[in-house]
């Protein structure tokens, strides 16, 4: 898993706003009214604000982390409020989708760094709630927004799933929240579905840097990959997406890496410097580590390319980089 940078307040609060314009229902016209009415009247902080919720769309995660333990019987108390905070969510149109996903300024999956999380999908669009939904089984016959009868044309699109870190079934109130979306590969995403993980890659608390890729000689011509952490609920989670056992297709690249271990000396890369400096080609020591591994290996990119931080963590361990970027 790697972090995500939080992203500019203004646009943040922009494209939630923009969120919560769509949220209308004409069978639920009180809806919004009583949202509201039950976040000023449970939520601290929050008591004396117009339009509550918007600012539980817009918090940060920390916050989401702390109204999470006001929630436990949300839905028994307010089952209709939860079923229609769950519709919410189906109103991100692909407009809407593209603008939170490029807002959150990642390629990469953050869960495993090591698929994009841009691929392709089949949509369909509602004529009866005027939505586009992902198509997620191909025999489905029912709108997941309005419950009707599928009637609209269905078209391929180009982007990524959005995956709710506290999940929208358990954790209704959080189904549209800016910091609760998680932009993700389908792999990830299909598996994690509703389990809880205990550590969300926007949660700043959480030392990412002390989770480092190693690798296990088995035997003279066999590696295994390992993810090391000193934090037991961040080795639960990487458990739980199976991301171990997924980066053991990538042994090839950890060869690589010490293939080039051999051949890229300190006095190869000073040369390479020089050489590149000569032809007006002038590039930093971020730069120089990607031109030599082939990835990112300063983590504010780590999101750009897959298995950077694999590849970073491993050429640090063996030396084929340095420590300092």
């Amino acid at each position: 898993m790697i972090p995500i940078e939080k992203s500019n307040p203004f646009e943040v609060e922009k494209i939630c706003l923009e969120l919560y314009e769509k949220m209308k229902f004409q069978d639920y016209p009180e809806f919004k009214y009583e949202l509201n009415n039950w976040v000023v009247n449970n939520i601290p902080r929050l008591e004396s604000e117009q339009d509550a919720f918007l600012n539980i769309m817009k918090d940060e995660f920390s916050f989401l982390k702390d109204y999470k333990g006001l929630l436990d019987n949300f839905i028994d108390k307010e089952p209709r409020l939860a079923e229609y905070l769950k519709k919410s969510y189906d109103k991100i149109d692909s407009e809407l989708r593209k603008k939170i996903i490029d807002l959150k300024n990642i390629s990469v999956c953050p869960y495993c760094n090591r698929n994009y999380i841009n691929s392709t999908h089949k949509m369909f669009h509602c004529n009866n709630c005027n939505q586009d939904l992902f198509v997620i089984d191909e025999v489905e016959k029912e709108c997941q927004g309005c419950k009707q009868e599928i009637n609209g044309q269905i078209k391929v699109v180009n982007t990524a799933q959005l995956d709710h870190f506290f999940p929208k079934d358990s954790y209704p109130l959080f189904a549209v929240s800016f910091y609760n979306l998680i932009p993700s590969c389908y792999s990830c995403n299909h598996v994690k579905l509703n389990k809880d993980l205990k550590h969300s890659p926007y949660d700043s608390s959480f030392p990412f840097d002390d989770v480092k890729f190693t690798y296990i000689p088995k035997s003279t011509d066999k590696i295994e990959i390992k993810i090391d952490s000193c934090n037991p609920d961040f080795i639960n989670g990487i458990r739980i997406l199976g991301i171990e056992e997924l980066y053991q297709s990538h042994i090839d690249v950890v060869n690589e890496l010490i293939w080039k271990k051999e051949v890229y000396t300190k006095s190869y890369r000073d040369g390479l410097s020089r050489i590149l400096n000569q032809t007006n080609f002038e590039l930093s020591k971020a730069e120089v580590n990607r031109f030599i591994t082939g990835h990112y290996t300063d983590k504010e990119n780590y999101g750009k390319r897959p298995l950077s931080k694999m590849v970073t963590d491993i050429s640090k361990e063996i030396g084929l980089i340095g420590e300092e970027e």
